[in-house]
């Protein structure tokens, strides 16, 4: 979002715009569903990030989370079109999430199981103080989030297209 800014910040300069009125159209500026977007729902902080992933974007995601002054929940689901190495992937991401101090790690989808036991053992390893959960589908996420998440918290939403994650963006911020 940041190099889009730019972009556009440059754009207004060689169209002869001055400094504030690049600020007000970046200001103006309505993210796009899905792309690092904030949303303040009622009960939690939501980082929509969910149009889609690869192992960097998931990385860059955790590492935006990481500034949350709340408890930081990541709810990650499998990343597609990754080839041969896709298991190895996924568990570099678990990895990378505990050493990022996140409070809480939701893994969902079939891939994803070796991205929440790749956290486990880096927990373990490090004595990191994260909770790391495991769910086939979103349905079974849904049946057990009021025991997971907690008023207040920030909570990551990102996986690849597929995994269809908006609909959880949309279930947290309609939460009563």
């Amino acid at each position: 979002m940041i190099y889009n800014a730019l972009a556009g910040v440059a754009v207004g300069y060689a169209l002869g715009m001055n400094n504030d009125e690049i600020a007000r159209g970046i200001e103006k500026l309505i993210p796009i569903a899905g792309r690092n977007n904030l949303i303040e729902a009622k009960h939690y902080t939501i980082i929509d990030d969910c149009y889609n992933a690869n192992p960097a974007s998931m990385k860059s995601s955790l590492d935006v989370l990481a500034y949350a002054d709340t408890r930081k929940v990541a709810i990650l689901g499998d990343m597609g079109e990754l080839g041969a190495d896709e298991l190895a992937m996924h568990r570099e991401v678990g990895a990378y999430a505990a050493f990022k101090n996140t409070d809480v790690l939701v893994c969902i989808g079939a891939l994803s199981k070796d991205m929440a036991e790749a956290a486990k053992e880096t927990v373990l390893a490090t004595e990191k103080n994260m909770k790391v959960f495991h769910f086939d589908t979103k349905e079974d996420f849904y049946q057990n989030m009021g025991q997971i998440l907690n008023e207040n918290d920030t909570i990551l939403v990102k996986a690849s297209h597929f995994m269809e994650f908006p609909e959880i963006v949309k279930k947290l911020s309609e939460e009563a």
